[in-house]
């Protein structure tokens, strides 16, 4: 029986279309999409409209809102581009507090002090002899421009201005998150990941209500229940609430908002989508302030809207699976839409008594408007191509027995993988044309031959081990290395069955061959790159802590050497210090390597950095290498980072030390040179002009031509399994691409190596000495500094260092901290030192909270391992200098001498 006569069983048929009115409506449910949003927010909606059952909100009595629309600016001949005064607000809260208002909820964001100061304060007072007022806070938008990824927006916490947020009794994020279709739909009672909650919440708070225990339950899913209309609250304008009747406020809840009134969509501020609009011809909008009352409605009675849950859900879905994707199968085309028409009404009724009484919501037209119309089609279409089918079912399955007999007679000729079959002489009977691409051998000489001395000859262990399993086991399945024709050595996944004829006696072997060399080689590359990443995470959290170790030292050796008066006790301190300094470089190869860090490049000159490494080598190499360093006199310095430059030539020199297991000669020589036109094309990428070259040369092995130019490919490697990780060139050309120099090899197999970098020359680049810097360093003239830092010890020696220089210096253990003194010190603070990584708040969140409250503030960025990633996100904020951990007291006063 063929597949399509299988398919259009009425069992089968009636099971595929129940998949598939499943898959789609599952889909629709789950999958984010305009249709499943069109289909949910229509269900939420056509519900309000629909049910037979009203919602009645429980407490509407205690709420009363006041409006800020057109006619209250009227009024109060207030501007409308321009804040109202603020006396007009305390003059109202005074008139709630004398009538015993349980709480004012401002959804105004006073963000920014007003035109008069006097009136900030009558309000600031107000607000706190009234003590049960809620202040809204918002998101201001703040756009940048990407080179590679357009314009990019990020959201900023605005806060009421700091007297008004003090006085206040709670506070609350005013924003909503409308759907698509600018219908606010769901709570939303803050961010997640933040402590600040949303306005309703915090006045959730304030009044005690049961739903707000703990900040957790504020994170309950929660549908918006809207109740019996879109005009549900009969709100005043502001002048009116003056002259209601002493008491009217009492234990009422008091919103105060906008109310606008526009024309346009897009010109919509501060209201939102009603779902009582399906039917209008023009949808009918709610101020923002009614939204957040009717959310608090729904917090004080505990009647919000529930989704059906997950199980509820899945119920829905297979009974519009079973009924209109299996169920209507069983009947004619024309019978099947008037039972369709019953279901569908059924399924509806029942949704809007689920909500109307139980207050739970279901994205109903899902069945209704998808999986019915979608399970009559497919019962339509079943019915009307089934006779086809079957009259063609027969001529159908000729053609694919045909079909079938000439794909199994090429099938082994189009296999991919190498197929033989070998008697038991093992000599090969059949082997297909993928065994002659891979092994090189026709099939007329694989005859001539036995297959050991073919394939096998220096692995004939293997083959004998494979050979006993088969006919032992009559199976064998494993890895085993062959020889081709052209000697190359390739390993295959090989899978022998033994065949036997009619009365069990076995007759020949058939052996499948895959190729995994290649395979096997990128396994290999990959572990290797997993024990590097492995590296590079564990140096990553090492280094952040030791960087926090050296600093200290650094900072408590150089305030003790300038007081030290005693000779060898200075020594011994400079001592100290010059270690910890060449731990720190330590520090930075390791990061350099395993996370790839550009490093700090400065002026520097080469023969400092080629001495130092000499002074390794010869203590290090085996004396039967000779090493000689040749400078020239007049070397001028270059632009480039001394722990990756020593990088280099330890990478070049271990190479060439390597390439002479017997001995030999490594030259380093440096110089001076100006290449000509024709000297520079022998060189990729270089131009003519003034360069300095290093150069490190070997009397070693040489280097084959075939594989010169793959010396610098990550992970090749001629080196022994364990003796070399293939990493080390191709760091090498990595660093000095990172210097805009030039790299060039030429090797002569038996007589050396020599390895080229050209740096080009920088005539303005110059080795300040140290006393030069020094001397730069100006005096503090008691500016004071914030210095925050969650190292007691780097605080207290910041400190030490600062005050010495004329600073003032008050200190913070935490971001958290560091905010509150900056709040209190924010006009006095010349400068801000804060540490990246801390407690409470990071160093990236406190720099954007002090950045509010004062936009010119400077900052030091310290950091014992900087993510270039956080760092610009910061430095889209402000300008902002990055001190590397350790550092040590010299360049802390260079670096404040330099910004201010």
């Amino acid at each position: 029986m063929s597949l399509r006569e299988t398919f259009l069983k009425p069992k089968i048929a009636a099971s595929l279309g129940a998949v598939l009115v499943l898959f789609v409506g599952f889909g629709l449910l789950n999958l984010n999409s305009r249709l499943s949003s069109a289909l949910q927010f229509a269900s939420y909606d056509w519900a309000y409209d629909l049910s037979p059952v009203k919602q009645h909100p429980p407490s509407q009595s205690q709420i009363a809102m006041i409006y800020l629309d057109e006619a209250s600016y009227v009024d109060f001949h207030q501007p409308f581009n321009a804040p109202w005064d603020r006396t007009i607000h305390a003059r109202l809260l005074d008139r709630l507090a004398a009538d015993g208002a349980k709480a004012v909820i401002f959804d105004v964001v006073f963000s920014d002090p007003g035109p008069n100061p006097e009136a900030d304060k009558i309000f600031a007072d107000a607000i706190r002899h009234n003590g049960h007022v809620i202040l809204a806070a918002d998101y201001s938008e703040n756009r940048s421009t990407s080179d590679t990824h357009g314009r990019s927006e990020e959201m900023t916490l605005v806060l009421p201005y700091a007297p008004f947020l003090e006085a206040a009794a709670g506070w609350g994020l005013a924003q909503l998150q409308p759907d698509l279709d600018y219908l606010v739909r769901e709570h939303n009672h803050g961010p997640r990941g933040e402590t600040f909650t949303s306005m309703t919440w915090a006045a959730a708070k304030l009044l005690h209500l049961p739903v707000a225990p703990n900040d957790a339950a504020r994170f309950q899913e929660r549908w918006i229940n809207y109740y019996n209309g879109p005009d549900n609250f009969q709100g005043l304008s502001y002048k009116l609430a003056f002259d209601k009747p002493p008491g009217f406020y009492h234990n009422k809840i008091v919103f105060i908002g906008g109310s606008p009134q526009t024309g346009l969509l897009r010109e919509r501020k501060d209201q939102f989508r009603s779902p009582y609009t399906t039917w209008y011809s023009n949808p009918v909008f709610t101020p923002a302030v009614d939204v957040h009352a009717t959310i608090l409605l729904n917090l004080i009675g505990e009647d919000w809207l529930h989704k059906l849950p997950p199980a509820g859900e899945w119920i829905a879905l297979l009974f519009g699976t079973l009924f209109f994707g299996a169920g209507l199968m069983r009947f004619r085309p024309l019978t099947a839409v008037g039972v369709a028409a019953l279901g569908v009404a059924g399924f509806t009724l029942a949704m809007l008594l689920l909500f109307g009484l139980g207050k739970i919501w279901f994205p109903w037209l899902v069945v209704v408007a998808v999986q019915a119309p979608l399970g009559l089609l497919i019962t339509i279409s079943y019915k009307s191509v089934e006779w086809y089918v079957l009259k063609k079912n027969l001529e159908r399955q000729r053609e694919q027995a045909q079909a079938r007999i000439s794909e199994q007679a090429a099938l082994l000729d189009k296999a991919q993988d190498a197929i033989m079959v070998h008697d038991l002489d093992w000599r090969s009977t059949y082997w297909n044309p993928s065994a002659e691409r891979l092994l090189g051998w026709t099939a007329a000489e694989a005859r001539e031959r036995n297959v050991q001395e073919l394939l096998y000859k220096k692995h004939t262990e293997k083959f004998a081990e494979a050979r006993s399993a088969v006919m032992n086991d009559g199976e064998w399945v494993g890895q085993l290395p062959q020889t081709t024709k052209a000697g190359k050595e390739i390993l295959v996944e090989s899978r022998w069955t033994r065949v036997c004829d009619s009365g069990g006696k076995p007759t020949s072997v058939l052996v499948i061959n895959t190729d995994i060399t290649e395979r096997n080689k990128l396994e290999s590359q990959l572990l290797r790159t997993q024990r590097l990443e492995s590296i590079g995470t564990l140096a990553g959290g090492i280094a952040h802590d030791l960087n926090n170790v050296l600093t200290p030292i650094l900072l408590g050796v150089e305030i003790l050497a300038n007081d030290e008066k005693i000779d060898y006790r200075k020594k011994t301190l400079n001592t100290i210090g010059i270690s910890a300094r060449r731990g720190a470089d330590m520090v930075k190869q390791v990061l350099s390597f395993t996370r790839g860090r550009e490093g700090d490049k400065s002026p520097l000159q080469l023969k400092h950095v080629i001495r130092d490494l000499e002074k390794i080598l010869r203590e290090t190499f085996p004396k039967n290498l000779e090493l000689k360093v040749n400078l020239s006199a007049d070397l001028p310095p270059i632009v480039g980072d001394v722990t990756q430059l020593h990088q280099v030539l330890l990478n070049l020199c271990v190479n060439a030390r390597d390439a002479m297991p017997e001995g030999g000669q490594i030259l380093i020589a440096a110089g001076k040179i100006n290449l000509t036109e024709m000297e520079a094309k022998q060189v990729l990428g270089a131009q003519p002009g003034n360069y300095v070259r290093l150069q490190v040369q070997d009397t070693g092995s040489g280097i084959p031509q075939e594989i010169i130019d793959r010396i610098f490919e990550p992970f090749f490697t001629t080196k022994e399994v364990g003796k070399g990780t293939g990493l080390g060139l191709s760091t090498v050309l990595s660093i000095v691409k990172n210097h805009r120099a030039f790299l060039d090899v030429s090797s002569v197999v038996g007589k050396g190596t020599a390895f080229t970098i050209l740096f080009p020359l920088n005539e303005s680049a110059t080795v300040v000495p140290a006393a030069e810097v020094l001397a730069t360093v100006a005096a503090g003239s008691g500016r004071l500094v914030l210095v925050a830092d969650d190292e007691a010890l780097i605080r207290d020696l910041l400190r030490s260092v600062l005050t010495s220089q004329g600073y003032s210096v008050i200190l913070a253990e935490d971001g958290a901290r560091a905010v509150e003194l900056f709040q209190k010190h924010a006009a006095e603070i010349s400068l801000v030192m804060i540490d990246m990584m801390m407690p409470v708040l990071d160093g990236y969140q406190a720099i954007a909270a002090m950045h509010q409250l004062r936009r010119d503030t400077k900052f030091i960025a310290m950091s014992g391992m900087m993510q270039a990633e956080k760092y610009e996100r910061v430095a889209t904020l402000t300008k902002i200098e990055v001190l590397n951990k350790p550092f040590a007291g010299q360049k802390v006063l260079e670096t404040l001498t330099r910004i201010l």
